[in-house]
Formats: structure tokens, sequence, C-alpha cells
């Protein structure tokens, strides 16, 4: 295939999937700014691998995988590498002008708390999402963060 054919298809597969794995990859990612970043990779990928489908089909479906997998990884990749200063984060929840002497003071119990028993309570108890939804956000089940939430309980006790 020539530079000029290759390009045309490029061009042609952008402009026919581009606003459909747009809608996959935000069911994923949840930010715009972020999608556009997989897609442009996923379409990157197309570029350079140039590879042979047996109808639109398999294409749609080739291009969908690549789309998943790159969320994937983003998420995987900004999971691990994610980083907000602690000492930032703990000046924002204990020094808030809104929390009042007692719950600043509870606020630097939980903050003495392992990182994974400290993250399940501030996303349950402090955020206010649910068991589910905390599990998600950490990718772990949701039995695990109930056994963590029970873990944090009985340390917040014996602190206590």
């Amino acid at each position: 295939m020539s530079n000029k054919a290759r390009n045309t298809d490029l061009e042609k597969t952008i402009l026919e999937y581009s606003d459909f794995l747009f809608r996959i990859c935000f069911l994923i990612l949840k930010n715009e700014q972020d999608v556009g970043d997989v897609i442009q990779e996923t379409f990157i990928q197309y570029m350079r691998k140039h590879p042979k489908f047996n109808n639109e089909e398999h294409k749609k479906a080739w291009l969908i995988k690549v789309a998943q997998n790159k969320c994937k990884d983003f998420l995987r990749f900004h999971k691990k590498h994610s980083c907000v200063p602690l000492d930032e984060v703990e000046e924002l929840l204990v020094d808030s002008t809104e929390a009042t002497p007692s719950q600043k003071a509870q606020l630097e119990v939980i903050w003495e708390l392992d990182y994974k028993l400290r993250s399940v309570v501030v996303l349950y108890y402090i955020e206010g999402y649910s068991v589910k939804e905390t599990a998600d956000m950490l990718g772990i089940s949701e039995a695990a963060c109930k056994k963590r939430l029970e873990r944090a309980r009985k340390k917040l006790k014996e602190i206590l």
C-alpha cells in the first residue's frame, strides 16, 4: 500500500470511528482530555501496524480492543504514578477552616493509619462513596474493601 493510500485510509478511519471510540473510552476514563490522548494513541498504533482486516467489522473490533487496552494502560499507569504530596493533602484535610477541633483531631488520627486503611476510610466515611464505588476506585474487590474498613475501625478503636 502506498503512503498516499495509507494516509487516505487513516483519514477515512479517523473520520468514521473517532466519535464511536470517544464514547467507549469516555465511559471508561470519564475525562475528555484523557480520552483524546487514548484515541490519538489508538490511531497511532493503527497507522504504525497497518493491520490487514477481513472486513469492516473486524477493523471496528480491532480498534475497540486497542482503545480499551489503551484505556486500561492509562488507568494502570495513573493509579501507580498518581501523586499528590501527602503534606498538601494532610494540610487541606486537617487545617480546613470548616473542620471543628474534634474533626481535626479525628482526621489527624486517620492520617496515622496505613495507606491501604486510610484510603478506604477517607473515600467511604469522609467522601461518602459506597463500598462498591470505593472498591472500584482502589481497584480492589468489595470483600477486600469491607475487610480494610473493618481493620481500620479496629485500629481506630485501639488508638482512640
